[in-house]
């Protein structure tokens, strides 16, 4: 929640943007009353200080209540109700708690604290305490009383003290939470300091942040944001209209479905509905009925198509952006598991949604891709509209809009890969599934990452298929685009050499290709045995440097250089242990990737396309005098045979030149392809996940400061 993901707006215009309504009269008690709350609040201290944060709480959900039922028409009408949260998290694994929550008074089951609950020390609490439910709020605050936590001042610019910045992050953490466990379109949030209090409207683009309210001298326009709210429709509040919560008896037939699942895939169901089912009201996941857009090419798919969902087996951890969360899901109409995702595609001039792309590569027959059953975009339309706040000369934000479909393999996460040999089985299919993709459709998938690599089985032999193609292009597209600094395509970590160092370069196939040969490398250095293990802090700077590292250059982001001087020396920075096929096919892919960047011209990559390049200067020719040349008698003749060499180098009889191996797929199917024709693997080479070689390493730094945690697979994008 830093700049430039930010923007402000006066209250005025805060109000009329995001908070829609009539304005309604508040009355002079109710006035008065919130003049009261703020005031006792900072009786009897010094200037800027206020007593306990707590003594707010109570005031706080007092008054907010009272806004509510105004605005909806009297006392105890409103269907929202304000909560004090600040201590009752909703389990005992997780300590996190907003100060103050807003529920539906339908949720209470769920918000109500358990009898032997502690009660509070400070007596006006207790008529308002109840749990922090990140599943059911619907707006959250977060109060502070120390000037230096502050985290927006009185225009609602960012302040910049450490502990300002850590305050938005905790207000940006318990955002992405909300969003991932809920299904919204936007969310509201309230940051309050003291007796000043902030609005936000956060969306999958941005963050809208109002003017501060001084609630004693200003204690209308606090009480005006609340009736407002308090008559408000649940779509306005930012529910999604076509998630609706589960019934009993749809859940039941659901679980009956489930109890007769078996194999790998019945693991991946319990996970997504077993917290649903065993904790019932109090869910932290709760089962939601998402309408799915039908397959336009299915004339037995009419109308929007339903399917029950709990726990995303996936979920980005990401406030703004594409937010994909990925369902293991079950399909009412066919009485089947199936996979669902969920994402906010950018609204871009001539873009195409994921579905559209899969109807075009069935159309193409493709192989070794996920099989489409529907899709499309949410219906009614759902877009993204903090962009509309922003001064677009000085800030291009692009809108969003929200996208499912439905796929019918719930295939293994690359990560539960068995062994090397199962690992290159499915990366040989996934590289099948791109080569497929490239020559039958003209497409590339612009994203070959971990996560969107999965394992399916056909009987007992394991395949690799490709998924998630909403990055993808034509190649008649990527001829026309210009490199953008604001929306490069891929996962951080598994980008090309090039394409971290060199922004400015159009893309090419040898991107897509060489993410293959990243994909390799970030697996034996995690889950299999080699020369760095012994040393935490090379193999931590190793990490760091391949896969992590990322700072800022006259707005663009690069990389390490690391990547690119390991894969010139055909070197992959590490020696394998205990597997010889697996080393060996790690150093034939070196091998490829050294023949490719011998022909790759490296000083013309930093004329032309490095972030702190200016274009050449129009080159003008002159003929010279060509100087003679004449070493020391000694040096004479091998001074003539060098001459000769270097004339002939690539026109030697029976020598082959160099070529660029990535530029086709030919070079890469023939190193898995050996690797494969191999009869005899090590089966028990893997390390289990919780011996992660990238567990417990330092935490490392991209993207200007954010804190990544290795051996997990979140913020990798």
């Amino acid at each position: 929640m830093e700049d430039p993901q930010v923007t402000q707006l006066s209250y005025a215009q805060f109000l009329a943007m995001c908070v829609p309504g009539e304005t309604i009269k508040i009355s002079d008690k109710l006035e008065a009353d919130c003049r009261t709350v703020f005031n006792s609040a900072a009786s009897g201290k010094r200037e800027n200080q206020v007593g306990r944060e707590e003594e707010l709480y109570p005031g706080i959900c007092y008054m907010v209540k009272q806004a509510m039922d105004h605005g909806a028409g009297g006392p105890g009408l409103s269907e929202l109700i304000a909560k004090d949260t600040a201590h009752w998290p909703e389990s005992g694994s997780d300590r996190r708690c907003f100060d103050c929550s807003i529920y539906n008074e339908s949720d209470e089951d769920a918000y109500t604290l358990d009898d032997e609950q502690e009660q509070p020390k400070i007596k006006d609490r207790a008529p308002y305490i109840g749990r922090t439910l990140f599943s059911r709020a619907v707006m959250p605050f977060e109060v502070k009383n120390d000037p230096k936590k502050r985290p927006f001042g009185d225009s609602g610019e960012l302040l910049q003290t450490q502990e300002a910045r850590m305050t938005r992050g905790q207000i940006a953490e318990y955002a992405a939470e909300i969003l991932s466990r809920q299904h919204r379109s936007h969310l509201f949030f309230a940051s309050v300091f003291q007796y000043k209090v902030n609005f936000l409207y956060i969306d999958r683009v941005s963050t809208v942040i109002s003017e501060s309210i001084d609630c004693q001298k200003q204690p209308k326009e606090f009480l005006q944001f609340f009736c407002r709210l308090g008559s408000m429709t649940r779509e306005q509040l930012g529910y999604d209209p076509t998630a609706t919560p589960a019934s009993i008896k749809e859940i039941e037939v659901m679980r009956q479905r489930a109890l007769r699942m078996d194999g790998y895939q019945k693991t991946y169901v319990d996970s997504a509905i077993s917290d649903a089912l065993e904790q019932k009201e109090k869910s932290l996941w709760p089962i939601y009925k998402l309408l799915v857009p039908p397959n336009i090419k299915d004339p037995q798919q009419i109308g929007p198509q339903a399917f029950l969902v709990g726990k995303p087996r996936s979920c980005s951890s990401s406030l703004t952006g594409r937010s994909t969360k990925g369902f293991v899901a079950y399909d009412v109409r066919k009485d089947e598991f199936v996979f669902l995702k969920d994402s906010w595609r950018a609204d871009i001039p001539r873009g195409r949604s994921e579905s559209d792309v899969y109807l075009m590569l069935q159309a193409a027959k493709v192989d070794n891709i996920a099989t489409f059953r529907c899709g499309g975009d949410v219906e009614p339309r759902q877009r993204t509209k903090s962009q509309k706040y922003f001064n677009t000369e000085t800030v291009d934000f692009i809108a969003r809009i929200h996208h499912r479909l439905v796929i019918e393999e719930i295939g293994k996460p690359l990560d539960d890969y068995e062994s090397a040999h199962e690992l290159t089985q499915v990366m040989y299919g996934a590289l099948k599934g791109h080569w497929s993709a490239y020559k039958n459709a003209e497409v590339l998938h612009r994203d070959i990452s971990d996560g969107n690599i999965l394992i399916t089985y056909q009987g007992d032999e394991p395949r690799g298929i490709l998924i998630d193609w909403d990055l993808c292009k034509t190649m008649g597209e990527i001829a026309e685009q210009k490199a953008s600094n604001t929306n490069r395509s891929g996962t951080w970590p598994f980008l090309s050499a090039l394409r971290i160092l060199y922004p400015r370069k159009p893309y090419e196939v040898a991107d897509d290709i060489e993410s293959f040969v990243h994909i390799y490398l970030w697996f034996a250095a995690r889950f299999h045995g080699h020369t760095l293990t012994g040393n935490r802090d090379n193999f931590a700077t190793y990490v760091n440097d391949m896969f992590f590292q990322c700072c800022k250059e006259q707005d663009f982001y690069v990389g390490s250089s690391r990547k690119l001087s390991q894969l010139q020396a055909g070197n992959a920075g590490f020696a394998l242990t205990g597997n010889t096929n697996l080393a060996s096919l790690i150093d034939e892919l070196m091998k490829v990737c050294k023949e490719h960047y011998a022909c790759v011209d490296i000083k013309s990559m930093n004329e032309h396309y490095a972030p702190t390049c200016r274009p050449p200067a129009e080159q003008q020719t002159a003929k010279v005098k060509v100087p003679k040349l004449s070493p020391p008698p000694e040096f004479a003749e091998a001074f003539a045979a060098n001459v000769a060499e270097t004339a002939s180098a690539h026109t030697v009889a029976g020598v082959p030149s160099p070529q660029r191996t990535l530029d086709n797929h030919g070079a890469l199917f023939r190193a898995l392809g050996l690797a494969l024709k191999n009869d005899i693997w090590v089966i028990n080479d893997k390390l289990p996940k919780e011996k992660d070689n990238f567990v417990g390493l330092p935490a490392v730094t991209m993207t200007e400061g954010r804190s990544i945690v290795l051996g997990t697979s979140e913020n990798t994008n």
